[in-house]
Protein backbone atom coordinates (compact mmCIF):
# COMPACT_ATOMS: atom_id res chain seq x y z
CA UNK A 1 0.00 0.00 0.00
CA UNK A 2 1.32 3.42 -0.53
CA UNK A 3 2.38 6.04 2.09
CA UNK A 4 -0.80 7.85 1.37
CA UNK A 5 -4.37 6.44 0.94
CA UNK A 6 -7.39 8.41 -0.84
CA UNK A 7 -9.98 9.33 1.70
CA UNK A 8 -12.37 6.52 1.51
CA UNK A 9 -15.63 8.89 0.90
CA UNK A 10 -13.92 8.95 -2.86
CA UNK A 11 -15.26 5.23 -3.49
CA UNK A 12 -18.12 4.87 -6.06
CA UNK A 13 -20.98 4.95 -2.97
CA UNK A 14 -19.76 8.67 -2.00
CA UNK A 15 -22.94 10.16 -1.29
CA UNK A 16 -24.37 12.44 -4.23
CA UNK A 17 -25.21 15.70 -2.94
CA UNK A 18 -27.79 18.38 -4.75
CA UNK A 19 -26.48 21.36 -6.39
CA UNK A 20 -28.41 24.49 -7.39
CA UNK A 21 -27.55 26.86 -9.83
CA UNK A 22 -26.79 29.54 -9.97
CA UNK A 23 -26.36 30.75 -6.63
CA UNK A 24 -26.98 28.51 -3.68
CA UNK A 25 -25.84 24.74 -4.06
CA UNK A 26 -27.63 23.04 -0.69
CA UNK A 27 -25.34 19.99 0.45
CA UNK A 28 -27.53 18.54 3.09
CA UNK A 29 -29.95 19.89 5.52
CA UNK A 30 -27.26 21.38 7.73
CA UNK A 31 -24.82 22.98 5.03
CA UNK A 32 -24.78 25.26 2.14
CA UNK A 33 -22.31 27.10 -0.32
CA UNK A 34 -22.87 29.68 -2.78
CA UNK A 35 -21.50 29.97 -6.25
CA UNK A 36 -17.84 31.08 -6.36
CA UNK A 37 -18.27 31.85 -10.17
CA UNK A 38 -18.28 35.08 -10.26
CA UNK A 39 -17.71 37.92 -7.71
CA UNK A 40 -19.20 41.67 -8.34
CA UNK A 41 -15.77 43.32 -5.76
CA UNK A 42 -12.22 43.80 -7.34
CA UNK A 43 -11.82 41.86 -4.03
CA UNK A 44 -11.88 38.56 -3.81
CA UNK A 45 -13.99 37.99 -0.12
CA UNK A 46 -14.56 34.58 0.73
CA UNK A 47 -16.30 33.92 3.91
CA UNK A 48 -16.48 30.01 5.85
CA UNK A 49 -19.69 30.76 8.10
CA UNK A 50 -20.01 27.51 10.32
CA UNK A 51 -22.77 27.41 12.35
CA UNK A 52 -23.53 24.68 15.75
CA UNK A 53 -27.03 23.05 16.00
CA UNK A 54 -28.64 25.58 18.23
CA UNK A 55 -26.63 28.84 17.08
CA UNK A 56 -29.32 31.49 17.13
CA UNK A 57 -27.57 33.32 13.78
CA UNK A 58 -27.14 30.60 10.78
CA UNK A 59 -29.55 28.21 12.52
CA UNK A 60 -27.20 25.07 12.35
CA UNK A 61 -26.55 26.33 8.77
CA UNK A 62 -22.98 26.35 7.87
CA UNK A 63 -22.11 27.79 4.17
CA UNK A 64 -19.48 29.43 2.34
CA UNK A 65 -20.01 33.06 0.47
CA UNK A 66 -17.70 34.33 -2.22
CA UNK A 67 -20.34 35.90 -4.15
CA UNK A 68 -23.26 38.48 -3.80
CA UNK A 69 -21.11 41.01 -1.55
CA UNK A 70 -22.99 44.49 -1.21
CA UNK A 71 -20.72 45.73 0.67
CA UNK A 72 -16.74 45.11 1.18
CA UNK A 73 -15.05 47.79 3.61
CA UNK A 74 -11.94 46.62 5.31
CA UNK A 75 -9.54 48.83 6.40
CA UNK A 76 -7.17 48.51 9.86
CA UNK A 77 -10.07 50.61 12.26
CA UNK A 78 -13.19 48.50 10.94
CA UNK A 79 -14.19 45.29 8.89
CA UNK A 80 -17.59 45.17 7.55
CA UNK A 81 -18.99 43.03 5.11
CA UNK A 82 -22.60 42.46 3.68
CA UNK A 83 -23.88 39.88 2.01
CA UNK A 84 -27.35 39.53 -0.20
CA UNK A 85 -28.99 37.26 -2.40
CA UNK A 86 -31.97 38.20 -3.60
CA UNK A 87 -33.03 35.08 -5.49
CA UNK A 88 -32.67 32.93 -2.24
CA UNK A 89 -33.60 35.66 -0.23
CA UNK A 90 -30.64 34.83 2.52
CA UNK A 91 -28.63 37.93 4.00
CA UNK A 92 -25.57 37.86 6.22
CA UNK A 93 -23.16 40.45 7.73
CA UNK A 94 -20.02 40.13 9.47
CA UNK A 95 -18.75 43.23 11.52
CA UNK A 96 -14.88 43.08 12.90
CA UNK A 97 -13.91 45.92 15.53
CA UNK A 98 -10.69 46.52 16.99
CA UNK A 99 -10.17 47.93 20.55
CA UNK A 100 -11.23 51.95 20.06
CA UNK A 101 -8.55 53.97 19.23
CA UNK A 102 -6.64 50.96 17.68
CA UNK A 103 -5.49 49.50 14.78
CA UNK A 104 -5.69 46.03 13.60
CA UNK A 105 -2.21 43.59 13.76
CA UNK A 106 -1.93 40.32 13.59
CA UNK A 107 -3.34 38.78 16.55
CA UNK A 108 -5.42 37.28 19.05
CA UNK A 109 -9.30 39.76 19.96
CA UNK A 110 -10.65 38.17 23.17
CA UNK A 111 -13.23 39.35 25.36
CA UNK A 112 -15.71 40.58 22.17
CA UNK A 113 -18.47 42.91 23.01
CA UNK A 114 -21.40 43.91 20.38
CA UNK A 115 -19.43 46.23 17.85
CA UNK A 116 -21.57 49.14 17.81
CA UNK A 117 -21.91 49.00 21.85
CA UNK A 118 -18.43 48.02 22.82
CA UNK A 119 -16.89 49.50 25.68
CA UNK A 120 -13.48 50.93 25.96
CA UNK A 121 -10.37 47.99 25.83
CA UNK A 122 -12.85 45.76 24.32
CA UNK A 123 -12.44 44.79 20.23
CA UNK A 124 -15.87 43.88 18.80
CA UNK A 125 -17.61 41.48 16.63
CA UNK A 126 -20.86 41.59 15.08
CA UNK A 127 -22.59 39.16 12.61
CA UNK A 128 -25.93 38.44 11.40
CA UNK A 129 -27.84 35.89 9.62
CA UNK A 130 -31.28 34.15 8.50
CA UNK A 131 -31.70 33.07 12.12
CA UNK A 132 -31.01 37.06 13.66
CA UNK A 133 -31.17 39.23 10.78
CA UNK A 134 -30.45 42.18 13.30
CA UNK A 135 -28.14 40.34 15.43
CA UNK A 136 -27.13 39.57 18.68
CA UNK A 137 -28.23 41.92 21.68
CA UNK A 138 -25.30 40.88 23.93
CA UNK A 139 -22.40 38.54 22.21
CA UNK A 140 -19.26 36.77 23.66
CA UNK A 141 -16.71 35.46 21.39
CA UNK A 142 -13.21 35.73 20.25
CA UNK A 143 -11.51 36.35 16.51
CA UNK A 144 -7.89 36.00 15.55
CA UNK A 145 -5.98 37.63 12.73
CA UNK A 146 -3.37 35.45 11.33
CA UNK A 147 -2.56 37.52 8.19
CA UNK A 148 -3.07 41.12 7.42
CA UNK A 149 -1.32 43.45 4.66
CA UNK A 150 -2.53 47.38 4.62
CA UNK A 151 -1.98 50.91 2.68
CA UNK A 152 -0.80 53.92 4.45
CA UNK A 153 -4.57 55.01 4.65
CA UNK A 154 -5.30 51.88 6.24
CA UNK A 155 -7.14 50.07 3.24
CA UNK A 156 -6.84 46.04 3.77
CA UNK A 157 -5.29 44.50 0.95
CA UNK A 158 -4.50 41.14 2.71
CA UNK A 159 -6.49 39.36 5.29
CA UNK A 160 -6.85 36.12 7.07
CA UNK A 161 -8.99 36.11 10.29
CA UNK A 162 -11.00 33.48 12.31
CA UNK A 163 -13.80 34.00 14.58
CA UNK A 164 -16.36 32.78 17.06
CA UNK A 165 -19.42 33.94 18.55
CA UNK A 166 -21.66 33.19 21.07
CA UNK A 167 -25.30 34.78 20.94
CA UNK A 168 -25.83 36.34 24.70
CA UNK A 169 -24.37 33.35 27.11
CA UNK A 170 -25.43 30.87 24.61
CA UNK A 171 -22.92 27.93 24.13
CA UNK A 172 -23.90 26.96 20.12
CA UNK A 173 -21.37 29.33 18.18
CA UNK A 174 -21.09 30.34 14.49
CA UNK A 175 -17.57 30.85 13.78
CA UNK A 176 -15.55 30.30 10.93
CA UNK A 177 -12.90 32.02 8.40
CA UNK A 178 -12.59 35.68 6.44
CA UNK A 179 -10.21 35.89 3.50
CA UNK A 180 -9.73 39.25 1.40
CA UNK A 181 -7.61 38.54 -1.40
CA UNK A 182 -5.85 35.60 0.80
CA UNK A 183 -7.36 32.25 -0.35
CA UNK A 184 -5.06 29.56 -0.55
CA UNK A 185 -4.38 28.85 -3.98
CA UNK A 186 -3.92 25.26 -5.94
CA UNK A 187 -2.97 25.72 -8.80
CA UNK A 188 -5.06 27.35 -10.52
CA UNK A 189 -7.89 26.11 -7.91
CA UNK A 190 -8.98 28.47 -5.25
CA UNK A 191 -9.95 27.25 -2.12
CA UNK A 192 -11.97 28.42 0.22
CA UNK A 193 -10.67 27.78 3.73
CA UNK A 194 -6.99 27.89 5.15
CA UNK A 195 -7.75 26.25 7.88
CA UNK A 196 -10.44 24.54 9.47
CA UNK A 197 -11.60 23.81 13.39
CA UNK A 198 -14.55 21.49 14.01
CA UNK A 199 -16.40 22.29 17.59
CA UNK A 200 -17.19 19.94 20.39
CA UNK A 201 -20.57 19.25 18.31
CA UNK A 202 -18.79 18.42 14.77
CA UNK A 203 -21.41 19.44 12.33
CA UNK A 204 -20.49 18.86 8.85
CA UNK A 205 -18.13 21.55 7.22
CA UNK A 206 -18.67 22.70 3.82
CA UNK A 207 -14.79 23.41 2.15
CA UNK A 208 -15.51 24.88 -1.31
CA UNK A 209 -12.74 24.74 -4.57
CA UNK A 210 -13.22 26.69 -7.31
CA UNK A 211 -12.09 26.62 -11.04
CA UNK A 212 -11.91 30.05 -12.64
CA UNK A 213 -10.25 28.59 -15.70
CA UNK A 214 -11.67 27.27 -19.20
CA UNK A 215 -10.54 23.68 -19.01
CA UNK A 216 -11.83 20.98 -16.43
CA UNK A 217 -8.86 20.99 -14.00
CA UNK A 218 -7.81 17.44 -11.82
CA UNK A 219 -8.03 17.60 -8.35
CA UNK A 220 -7.51 14.61 -5.27
CA UNK A 221 -7.32 14.77 -2.10
CA UNK A 222 -5.24 12.68 0.29
CA UNK A 223 -4.44 12.11 4.18
CA UNK A 224 -1.30 10.58 5.74
CA UNK A 225 -1.36 6.86 6.36
CA UNK A 226 1.30 7.01 9.04
CA UNK A 227 -1.62 7.93 11.28
CA UNK A 228 -5.68 7.04 12.14
CA UNK A 229 -7.45 9.67 10.81
CA UNK A 230 -11.08 10.28 12.41
CA UNK A 231 -12.15 13.23 9.50
CA UNK A 232 -13.90 12.06 6.23
CA UNK A 233 -14.28 14.46 3.16
CA UNK A 234 -17.17 13.81 0.93
CA UNK A 235 -17.53 15.18 -2.82
CA UNK A 236 -21.06 16.73 -3.66
CA UNK A 237 -20.90 14.82 -7.08
CA UNK A 238 -18.66 11.52 -7.77
CA UNK A 239 -16.97 13.96 -10.50
CA UNK A 240 -15.53 15.72 -8.05
CA UNK A 241 -13.30 13.19 -6.38
CA UNK A 242 -11.39 13.54 -9.49
CA UNK A 243 -11.93 16.93 -11.33
CA UNK A 244 -13.08 20.36 -10.76
CA UNK A 245 -15.19 21.72 -14.20
CA UNK A 246 -14.17 24.71 -16.11
CA UNK A 247 -15.73 27.63 -14.78
CA UNK A 248 -17.42 25.70 -11.81
CA UNK A 249 -16.81 24.76 -8.59
CA UNK A 250 -16.90 21.22 -6.05
CA UNK A 251 -18.03 21.15 -2.73
CA UNK A 252 -16.59 18.98 0.14
CA UNK A 253 -18.14 18.45 2.78
CA UNK A 254 -15.67 17.87 5.82
CA UNK A 255 -16.58 15.95 9.22
CA UNK A 256 -14.91 14.98 12.36
CA UNK A 257 -16.27 11.53 14.09
CA UNK A 258 -14.49 10.74 16.70
CA UNK A 259 -14.67 7.29 18.71
CA UNK A 260 -14.11 9.14 21.81
CA UNK A 261 -13.70 12.50 23.51
CA UNK A 262 -10.61 14.38 23.00
CA UNK A 263 -8.62 16.62 20.79
CA UNK A 264 -7.89 15.43 16.96
CA UNK A 265 -5.87 16.93 14.06
CA UNK A 266 -5.20 15.81 10.53
CA UNK A 267 -4.30 17.56 7.57
CA UNK A 268 -5.93 17.01 3.86
CA UNK A 269 -3.49 17.08 0.82
CA UNK A 270 -5.19 18.82 -1.87
CA UNK A 271 -3.07 17.71 -5.13
CA UNK A 272 -3.66 19.19 -8.42
CA UNK A 273 -0.86 18.17 -11.08
CA UNK A 274 2.35 19.44 -9.50
CA UNK A 275 0.69 21.57 -6.88
CA UNK A 276 -0.05 20.68 -3.68
CA UNK A 277 -2.54 22.27 -1.02
CA UNK A 278 -2.43 21.40 3.01
CA UNK A 279 -5.32 21.87 4.55
CA UNK A 280 -4.66 21.61 8.26
CA UNK A 281 -7.93 19.81 10.23
CA UNK A 282 -8.31 20.05 14.09
CA UNK A 283 -11.20 19.74 16.78
CA UNK A 284 -11.92 19.07 20.52
CA UNK A 285 -14.58 16.41 19.89
CA UNK A 286 -17.01 15.26 22.74
CA UNK A 287 -17.61 12.14 21.09
CA UNK A 288 -20.36 10.67 18.87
Amino acid sequence: MSTKSRLATFLATAAVLTLGAPSIAYASSTTTSTSPATAPSTDQVIVSGFSEKGDFIDNGVSSVYSTHWTKVSATTSGINLSYVNEATKIRASYTFAPVAGQTFTVGNYDNVQRAAYRSAGFPGIEITGPGRPTGCTRVTGSFRIWDIAASANGAISRLDLTYVEHCGAGRPSNYGEVLVNDAPQLGALVASARRITFPDQTPTLPYVVTNPTGQPLPISLWQSATTVSHFTITPARPSCASLVRAHSYCTYSLRLLPPKPGNYKATVLAVSGSSVLRLPLSGPAGGV
